[in-house]
C-alpha cells in the first residue's frame, strides 16, 4: 500500500508517540484529577465515600480508591466511560460497538457483553451488561473507583474493582440550573436540573441532550459518522416519613443514537489514508447504532437504633439496534452485521444490616440477581457466501445468590483489623436457534453453575487522623460462563471460573493544614484460570471465544496526590505503573501457546496531571484556568500481541477556562480537548475505532438557589 513496507505502515498506523518532555512531566507529578469547577470549590475538602457500604471518609478506608467529584465531572464535561478513562489512571475502556465495551483496571480485563471483571454500579445497584455500564452519566454527585478485588462487599464479578456512579439526590433547597454549549462538529449540548423540596419529600429532575455531526469522515461519499447524538432524563424522589426512615427513588432513561465511537473504520492495515485515522470507507446505505437504557432504583434506610437496615432494589434494561459495515479488509468486502435487536434486562435485590453504635463495626447482607438477554444476530459476507453466514436467535440467563459479611475489629487505639467473607452461587443457561451457513440449524441448549467463597483480611495502622498505613490480602471470584459463540468443534464456548489472590500495601497521608495529600499502594495479583477474550479469523471466519489462562501475574504501583501550591494555584493527579502484566501459562484453544505474552489492554504506564489557577478579581468574580494532561504508554489490544493490534504511547492535553461573577448566579466557559491532535484508538482488530481529534466547546450556564 503506497509502496510502504508492512513494518513501516504498521508504525504509521499506530498512534504518534508523545513528546518525551510531556511524558516525563505527566509521570513525575504522580497526580490525580482535581476537584475543579466552573464556580471554584476547595481542592482538599474531606471526601465522603461508600466504599465499605457505609458512609466514611476516603482517608479512613484501607484500600485504593479514587473519587471524581461533581465539580470535576461538570467542569470537564465527562459523560461516558470512554472519556472518563483518561481521568482514572489504570483504567482502559475499549469500544466493541453493538457489544458494548471492554474494561481493564490495573490490567484486570472483562469481556464485552455481560461478563464484567470491573463491577459497575448505579446508586448501589450492580449493572450486569457492558451496554448498561457505558451509558451516559449526568448530574452526578460523584463517581467512586475502587481498585483491586471487591468480592466481599460488591460481589459478583468484581475481581478488578468496582466503579460506583452516584447521582445527585434531591435535597431540601429550591434550586435549578441550566447549561448550554456549542462546539466542534456543530455539536450543541444542553443540560440542567430542577430541585423542589416539600415538607417530607424532595423532587429532582435532571436532563441532558446533545446533537451534532460526526468526527469520522467517509471517503466513498460525504457522510459523517460517530456523532454525539444522545439525550437523558432522570427523576428522583427523596422521602423522609419519619426520623428513622429514608427512601430514595430514581427513574432514568438514556437514548444514544449517534453511534459515537462505533467500529466503522477498517483494520489499521486498510485505512484509506494512514495519515488521517478519522477517514473511513463505508458503502452501506444506512449504518446505525441505537441504544436505549432504562434504570429504576429504590434505596431504603431504616434505623433500629443499634443498627441500620439498607435495602437496594433495582431494575434495568438495555436495547441495542445495530446495522454496520464490517468490511474491515478486502476479503470481507460487502460484509454487514446486525443485531435487531439485542435486549438485556435485570432485577436485583440487596439487604444489609450494619451496626451504628458499637465498638466493633460490622455488617451482614444477602444478595440476589437475575438477568437475561435475547439476541437476534445476522452476519452477511457476500465474498464468502451469498447466504447469511449467521442468522440466529439466542437467549442467555444468569442468576446469582450471595451471603456476605464484614467486621472491623479495633486492636488498641491505633490498629484495626478488617475481615470479610462472601459465599456465592452463579447459574448460567443459554440457547440458540440459527439458520445461517455456519449455524447448526437446530436448537441448542447448555447450562452450568459455579460456587465459591471470597474473603478479605486487612490490617490498618493510624497513629493520628492524618496518617493511615494498611496491608491486605484478598481473593476474587469471577463466575464461569457459557456464550453462544461457537468453538471450532461447533459447540458452545464454555469457560471456567476465574480466581484471584491479591496482595496490597499502602499509605494515606495528608497535612494537618490540608495543603497536600498523598495516597500510594503497591499490589500483586496472582491469577488462576484468568478469563481472556480471544478473537481470530480462521478460514475467513471470525472465531471469538473466552479462554482460561492457566496462570497470570500482575504487579504494580498506584499513587495519587493533591497539592495546594499557593492560595490560587493547585496541582493534582495520579499514576499507575505495572511493570509485570504477563501470562505465565496460557495455551489458547484458538491461537495456541502464548505464554509470556503481555496481557491485552494493559499499558505499563498511565497517568493524569492537572493544574488549576483561580484568580479572584476585586469584586468582579473569579477567573479559572485548568490544564490537564493524560498519558498512556503503548499496549496491545489482544492477547496475541500482534503488531497490527498495538496502540502506541500517546498523551492528551486539555484546557478549560471559566469565569463566574461574585454573585455566583451565572458562569461562562470555554474548553479544548486533545489540543496536540494526538492520534489514538479505542479499539483495533478487524476494524478500528479512532478516538476524538482536537475539539473545542464554549458555553454559558445559569444557577438559581
Amino acid at each position: 500500500m503506497n509502496g510502504r513496507a508492512p513494518g513501516e505502515l504498521c508504525r504509521l498506523q499506530t498512534v504518534r508517540t508523545c513528546n518525551q518532555a510531556w511524558c516525563t512531566f505527566a509521570i513525575a507529578l504522580l497526580l490525580l484529577p482535581p476537584f475543579a469547577t466552573k464556580a471554584h470549590a476547595e481542592l482538599l475538602e474531606e471526601v465522603l465515600v461508600t466504599a465499605g457500604k457505609v458512609e466514611e471518609q476516603a482517608q479512613d478506608v484501607p484500600a485504593s480508591l479514587q473519587v471524581l467529584s461533581s465539580d470535576f465531572l461538570d467542569t470537564m464535561d465527562l459523560s461516558r466511560l470512554y472519556e472518563l478513562q483518561f481521568a482514572i489512571p489504570g483504567l482502559v475502556v475499549n469500544n466493541f460497538g453493538m457489544w458494548g465495551a471492554r474494561f481493564t483496571l490495573r490490567g484486570v480485563t472483562n469481556e464485552s457483553g455481560s461478563g464484567q471483571a470491573i463491577a459497575n454500579h448505579l446508586n448501589g445497584a450492580y449493572l450486569g451488561s457492558a451496554n448498561l455500564a457505558i451509558t451516559r452519566s449526568f448530574d452526578m454527585q460523584r463517581i467512586e473507583v475502587l481498585k483491586g478485588p471487591q468480592g466481599t462487599l460488591y460481589g459478583r464479578n468484581a475481581t478488578g474493582g468496582s466503579i460506583n456512579f452516584v447521582t445527585q439526590p434531591p435535597d431540601d433547597q429550591l434550586s435549578a440550573a441550566l447549561e448550554g454549549a456549542y462546539g466542534s462538529f456543530d455539536t450543541a449540548r444542553i443540560e440542567g436540573h430542577v430541585n423542589v423540596p416539600f415538607e417530607d419529600v424532595a423532587l429532582r429532575v435532571a436532563f441532558i441532550g446533545s446533537e451534532g455531526d460526526g468526527y469520522i469522515r467517509n471517503t466513498v461519499d460525504r457522510r459523517e459518522f460517530a456523532e454525539a447524538d444522545f439525550w437523558g432524563l432522570r427523576g428522583s424522589m427523596a422521602i423522609d416519613p419519619s426520623d428513622d426512615l429514608h427512601i430514595d427513588f430514581m427513574v432514568q432513561r438514556v437514548v444514544d443514537d449517534g453511534a459515537a465511537g462505533e467500529v466503522w473504520s477498517p483494520n489499521l492495515a486498510y485505512l484509506p489514508d494512514p495519515g488521517d485515522i478519522h477517514l473511513t470507507r463505508v458503502t452501506l446505505d444506512n449504518p446505525f447504532l441505537d441504544t436505549k437504557n432504562d434504570f429504576v432504583t429504590a434505596n431504603v434506610e431504616y434505623g433500629l437504633g443499634w443498627a441500620q437496615i439498607y435495602s437496594v432494589s433495582a431494575y434495568a434494561r438495555s436495547e441495542v439496534r445495530n446495522v454496520d459495515d464490517c468490511a474491515g479488509s478486502p476479503r470481507l468486502a460487502g460484509c454487514i452485521r446486525s443485531v435487531l435487536p439485542l435486549r438485556f434486562d435485570q432485577w436485583s435485590q440487596e439487604l444489609r444490616l450494619a451496626s451504628t453504635d458499637s465498638t466493633i463495626d460490622w455488617l451482614v447482607g444477602v444478595y440476589w440477581f437475575d438477568g437475561g438477554s435475547t439476541t437476534n444476530f445476522r452476519l452477511y459476507a457476500p465474498v464468502l457466501n451469498s447466504e447469511p453466514l449467521n442468522d440466529y436467535a439466542a437467549t442467555a440467563d444468569e442468576t446469582a445468590y450471595a451471603v456476605f459479611g464484614q467486621v472491623e475489629l479495633p486492636l488498641g487505639e491505633q490498629w484495626n483489623l478488617t475481615a470479610g467473607l462472601r459465599f456465592s452461587r452463579e447459574e448460567s443457561a443459554v440457547g440458540e436457534l440459527g439458520t445461517g451457513v455456519f449455524d447448526d440449524g437446530e436448537t441448542l441448549h447448555a447450562a452450568d453453575h459455579w460456587d465459591d467463597s471470597s474473603w478479605r483480611l486487612a490490617v490498618a495502622y493510624a497513629p493520628n487522623e492524618n496518617v493511615l498505613a494498611y496491608a491486605s490480602v484478598a481473593t476474587g471470584f469471577k463466575s464461569g460462563g457459557i456464550t453462544t459463540d461457537k468453538l471450532p468443534s461447533g459447540e458452545f464456548d464454555g469457560f471456567d471460573a476465574e480466581n484471584l489472590l491479591a496482595y496490597e500495601a499502602g499509605v494515606k497521608l495528608r497535612s494537618a493544614t490540608g495543603n497536600w495529600s498523598l495516597h500510594a499502594a503497591v499490589f500483586l495479583y496472582d491469577f488462576d484460570d484468568m478469563q481472556v477474550p480471544t478473537t481470530v479469523v480462521l478460514s475467513d471466519t471470525v472465531v471469538s471465544v473466552i479462554d482460561n489462562a492457566g496462570h497470570a501475574e500482575i504487579q504494580g504501583l498506584d499513587a495519587t496526590a493533591n497539592l495546594r501550591l499557593t492560595e490560587h494555584l493547585t496541582a493534582s493527579g495520579g499514576v499507575v505503573w505495572i511493570p509485570k502484566r504477563k501470562f505465565d501459562d496460557f495455551d489458547s484453544e484458538v491461537v495456541g501457546d502464548i505464554s509470556g505474552n503481555e496481557i491485552g489492554r494493559a499499558p505499563e504506564w498511565t497517568s493524569t496531571t492537572s493544574v488549576e489557577y483561580a484568580l479572584p478579581v476585586s469584586n468582579l468574580g473569579r477567573f479559572t484556568a485548568t490544564l490537564q494532561y493524560s498519558y498512556r504508554s503503548d499496549f496491545y489490544f489482544s492477547p496475541q500481541n500482534l503488531a497490527t493490534e498495538r496502540q502506541g504511547s500517546f498523551g492528551l492535553l486539555g484546557l478549560v477556562l471559566g469565569y463566574a461573577p461574585a454573585s455566583d448566579g451565572w458562569y461562562v466557559f470555554a474548553s479544548g480537548r486533545n489540543l496536540t491532535n494526538a492520534d489514538y484508538f479505542h479499539q483495533a482488530f478487524i476494524q478500528s475505532s479512532p478516538g476524538y481529534p482536537i475539539t473545542w466547546e464554549a458555553g454559558f450556564g445559569v444557577q438559581f438557589n
